[in-house]
Protein backbone atom coordinates (compact mmCIF):
# COMPACT_ATOMS: atom_id res chain seq x y z
CA UNK A 1 0.00 0.00 0.00
CA UNK A 2 1.18 3.52 -0.86
CA UNK A 3 0.62 6.64 1.21
CA UNK A 4 -1.26 8.17 -1.71
CA UNK A 5 -3.74 5.26 -1.46
CA UNK A 6 -4.22 5.99 2.24
CA UNK A 7 -5.02 9.66 1.80
CA UNK A 8 -8.37 9.50 0.02
CA UNK A 9 -10.19 7.38 2.64
CA UNK A 10 -8.73 9.55 5.42
CA UNK A 11 -9.84 12.76 3.75
CA UNK A 12 -13.33 11.37 3.23
CA UNK A 13 -13.45 10.29 6.89
CA UNK A 14 -12.39 13.70 8.21
CA UNK A 15 -14.65 15.68 5.88
CA UNK A 16 -17.61 13.60 7.06
CA UNK A 17 -16.83 14.82 10.57
CA UNK A 18 -16.92 18.46 9.47
CA UNK A 19 -13.22 19.17 8.94
CA UNK A 20 -11.68 21.16 6.14
CA UNK A 21 -8.78 19.02 4.95
CA UNK A 22 -5.55 19.88 3.10
CA UNK A 23 -2.47 17.78 2.45
CA UNK A 24 1.24 18.61 2.30
CA UNK A 25 1.00 21.84 4.28
CA UNK A 26 4.49 23.05 5.27
CA UNK A 27 5.79 19.44 5.22
CA UNK A 28 2.78 18.21 7.20
CA UNK A 29 1.14 15.18 5.55
CA UNK A 30 -2.44 16.08 6.43
CA UNK A 31 -3.86 19.10 8.23
CA UNK A 32 -7.54 19.40 9.13
CA UNK A 33 -9.42 22.25 10.75
CA UNK A 34 -12.87 22.62 12.28
CA UNK A 35 -13.45 25.97 13.94
CA UNK A 36 -10.57 26.57 16.35
CA UNK A 37 -9.59 22.91 16.37
CA UNK A 38 -6.44 22.12 14.39
CA UNK A 39 -5.63 18.51 13.73
CA UNK A 40 -2.47 17.03 12.16
CA UNK A 41 -2.10 13.52 10.76
CA UNK A 42 1.20 11.94 9.72
CA UNK A 43 0.86 8.99 7.36
CA UNK A 44 3.17 6.01 7.09
CA UNK A 45 2.72 2.63 5.43
CA UNK A 46 4.52 1.12 8.41
CA UNK A 47 5.36 2.22 11.93
CA UNK A 48 8.98 3.41 12.11
CA UNK A 49 11.32 5.83 13.85
CA UNK A 50 10.89 8.48 11.14
CA UNK A 51 7.20 8.67 12.00
CA UNK A 52 8.09 9.27 15.65
CA UNK A 53 10.40 12.14 14.69
CA UNK A 54 7.64 13.70 12.62
CA UNK A 55 5.04 13.38 15.37
CA UNK A 56 7.33 15.10 17.86
CA UNK A 57 7.83 18.00 15.44
CA UNK A 58 4.08 18.32 14.82
CA UNK A 59 3.41 18.59 18.55
CA UNK A 60 5.07 22.01 18.34
CA UNK A 61 2.11 23.11 16.20
CA UNK A 62 -0.88 21.50 17.92
CA UNK A 63 -1.76 19.03 20.65
CA UNK A 64 -4.05 17.15 18.28
CA UNK A 65 -1.51 14.96 16.47
CA UNK A 66 -2.24 11.51 15.04
CA UNK A 67 -0.25 8.74 13.45
CA UNK A 68 -2.06 7.09 10.55
CA UNK A 69 -1.04 3.56 9.52
CA UNK A 70 -2.62 0.62 7.68
CA UNK A 71 -3.87 -2.22 9.82
CA UNK A 72 -2.76 -5.46 8.22
CA UNK A 73 -2.44 -9.11 9.12
CA UNK A 74 -3.03 -9.81 12.80
CA UNK A 75 -4.96 -6.60 13.33
CA UNK A 76 -4.88 -5.18 16.83
CA UNK A 77 -3.52 -8.24 18.61
CA UNK A 78 0.21 -8.63 17.81
CA UNK A 79 2.76 -7.36 20.32
CA UNK A 80 4.29 -4.83 17.88
CA UNK A 81 0.90 -3.12 17.54
CA UNK A 82 0.47 -2.93 21.32
CA UNK A 83 3.97 -1.53 21.72
CA UNK A 84 3.25 1.06 19.03
CA UNK A 85 0.11 2.15 20.91
CA UNK A 86 2.01 2.40 24.19
CA UNK A 87 4.69 4.59 22.58
CA UNK A 88 2.17 6.88 20.90
CA UNK A 89 0.36 7.38 24.19
CA UNK A 90 3.62 8.33 25.86
CA UNK A 91 4.05 10.94 23.14
CA UNK A 92 0.48 12.18 23.80
CA UNK A 93 -0.43 11.32 20.20
CA UNK A 94 -3.49 9.58 18.80
CA UNK A 95 -3.74 6.73 16.33
CA UNK A 96 -5.86 6.32 13.20
CA UNK A 97 -5.83 3.07 11.23
CA UNK A 98 -6.94 2.04 7.76
CA UNK A 99 -8.11 -1.50 7.04
CA UNK A 100 -5.51 -2.73 4.58
CA UNK A 101 -7.90 -5.19 2.95
CA UNK A 102 -10.91 -2.97 2.26
CA UNK A 103 -8.84 0.24 1.97
CA UNK A 104 -11.97 2.05 3.10
CA UNK A 105 -12.51 1.52 6.82
CA UNK A 106 -10.86 4.31 8.80
CA UNK A 107 -10.90 4.01 12.59
CA UNK A 108 -9.74 6.37 15.33
CA UNK A 109 -8.17 3.86 17.71
CA UNK A 110 -7.53 6.48 20.40
CA UNK A 111 -7.27 10.24 20.67
CA UNK A 112 -4.36 12.33 21.95
CA UNK A 113 -4.64 12.48 25.74
CA UNK A 114 -2.25 13.28 28.58
CA UNK A 115 -0.22 10.16 29.33
CA UNK A 116 -0.65 8.71 32.82
CA UNK A 117 2.39 6.66 33.73
CA UNK A 118 1.63 3.44 35.55
CA UNK A 119 4.62 1.59 36.96
CA UNK A 120 4.68 -2.19 36.79
CA UNK A 121 5.73 -2.86 40.37
CA UNK A 122 5.98 -6.62 39.81
CA UNK A 123 8.56 -6.08 37.05
CA UNK A 124 10.33 -3.48 39.19
CA UNK A 125 10.57 -5.97 42.05
CA UNK A 126 11.97 -8.67 39.75
CA UNK A 127 14.51 -6.28 38.23
CA UNK A 128 15.69 -5.08 41.64
CA UNK A 129 15.90 -8.61 42.98
CA UNK A 130 18.05 -9.63 40.01
CA UNK A 131 20.20 -6.50 40.33
CA UNK A 132 20.79 -6.94 44.05
CA UNK A 133 21.39 -10.67 43.64
CA UNK A 134 24.46 -10.17 41.44
CA UNK A 135 27.78 -9.90 43.21
CA UNK A 136 29.81 -8.56 40.26
CA UNK A 137 29.17 -7.52 36.65
CA UNK A 138 30.20 -10.47 34.48
CA UNK A 139 28.13 -9.51 31.43
CA UNK A 140 29.14 -7.20 28.60
CA UNK A 141 26.45 -4.62 27.85
CA UNK A 142 25.35 -4.69 24.21
CA UNK A 143 26.68 -8.17 23.51
CA UNK A 144 24.52 -10.76 21.76
CA UNK A 145 24.60 -14.55 21.64
CA UNK A 146 26.75 -14.56 24.76
CA UNK A 147 26.11 -16.50 27.96
CA UNK A 148 24.18 -14.36 30.43
CA UNK A 149 25.42 -14.53 34.00
CA UNK A 150 22.31 -14.00 36.12
CA UNK A 151 22.07 -13.91 39.90
CA UNK A 152 20.74 -17.47 39.79
CA UNK A 153 23.59 -18.59 37.52
CA UNK A 154 26.09 -17.00 39.93
CA UNK A 155 24.73 -19.12 42.78
CA UNK A 156 24.83 -22.29 40.68
CA UNK A 157 28.46 -21.61 39.75
CA UNK A 158 29.42 -20.93 43.36
CA UNK A 159 27.86 -24.21 44.47
CA UNK A 160 29.60 -26.08 41.64
CA UNK A 161 32.95 -24.49 42.48
CA UNK A 162 32.57 -25.47 46.13
CA UNK A 163 31.98 -29.10 45.10
CA UNK A 164 34.88 -28.86 42.65
CA UNK A 165 37.27 -27.82 45.42
CA UNK A 166 35.85 -29.88 48.30
CA UNK A 167 34.53 -32.97 46.56
CA UNK A 168 31.18 -34.62 47.32
CA UNK A 169 29.40 -32.63 50.02
CA UNK A 170 26.05 -32.49 51.76
CA UNK A 171 23.50 -29.81 50.95
CA UNK A 172 23.68 -28.66 54.58
CA UNK A 173 27.44 -28.20 54.39
CA UNK A 174 27.25 -26.28 51.10
CA UNK A 175 24.47 -24.01 52.33
CA UNK A 176 26.26 -23.21 55.57
CA UNK A 177 29.56 -22.37 53.84
CA UNK A 178 28.11 -20.34 50.96
CA UNK A 179 25.05 -18.87 52.67
CA UNK A 180 22.86 -19.57 49.62
CA UNK A 181 19.26 -20.08 50.71
CA UNK A 182 18.26 -21.91 47.51
CA UNK A 183 21.06 -24.47 47.71
CA UNK A 184 18.75 -27.48 48.08
CA UNK A 185 16.45 -26.24 45.31
CA UNK A 186 19.39 -25.62 42.93
CA UNK A 187 20.92 -29.05 43.54
CA UNK A 188 17.61 -30.88 43.25
CA UNK A 189 16.46 -29.19 40.04
CA UNK A 190 19.94 -29.38 38.50
CA UNK A 191 18.98 -27.45 35.34
CA UNK A 192 22.55 -27.34 34.03
CA UNK A 193 23.21 -31.04 34.71
CA UNK A 194 26.29 -30.06 36.68
CA UNK A 195 25.44 -32.05 39.81
CA UNK A 196 25.21 -35.75 40.52
CA UNK A 197 23.53 -37.18 43.58
CA UNK A 198 25.87 -39.55 45.43
CA UNK A 199 23.54 -40.38 48.29
CA UNK A 200 20.66 -38.74 50.10
CA UNK A 201 21.50 -35.02 50.43
CA UNK A 202 25.04 -35.47 49.07
CA UNK A 203 26.19 -34.23 45.65
CA UNK A 204 29.27 -33.98 43.48
CA UNK A 205 29.98 -32.23 40.18
CA UNK A 206 29.69 -33.84 36.74
CA UNK A 207 31.98 -33.58 33.67
CA UNK A 208 29.49 -31.05 32.21
CA UNK A 209 30.63 -28.49 34.77
CA UNK A 210 34.26 -29.27 34.00
CA UNK A 211 33.68 -28.31 30.36
CA UNK A 212 31.90 -25.12 31.44
CA UNK A 213 34.63 -24.23 33.96
CA UNK A 214 37.37 -24.55 31.38
CA UNK A 215 35.45 -22.49 28.81
CA UNK A 216 34.60 -19.63 31.20
CA UNK A 217 37.52 -19.96 33.59
CA UNK A 218 38.40 -16.26 33.56
CA UNK A 219 34.91 -15.12 34.51
CA UNK A 220 34.50 -17.90 37.08
CA UNK A 221 37.75 -16.82 38.72
CA UNK A 222 36.33 -13.30 39.10
CA UNK A 223 33.30 -14.74 40.84
CA UNK A 224 35.10 -17.40 42.91
CA UNK A 225 37.89 -15.59 44.67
Amino acid sequence: MREIDMYKPLKKFLKAKGYTVHSEVESVDVMARKGDELLIVEMKTGFNIQLIYQLIERLKITDQVYAYVPLGKGGRWPKPYKKMCALLKRLHCGLITLDQHTKKQVVVEFKPTPFTDRKNYAKRKLALREFEGRSIDLNQGGSTKELLFTAYKENVIRIAMYLFEHGASSTKEVREHLDIERTVDILNKNYQRWFERVSRGVYRITPEFEFFRLKYQKKINQLWR
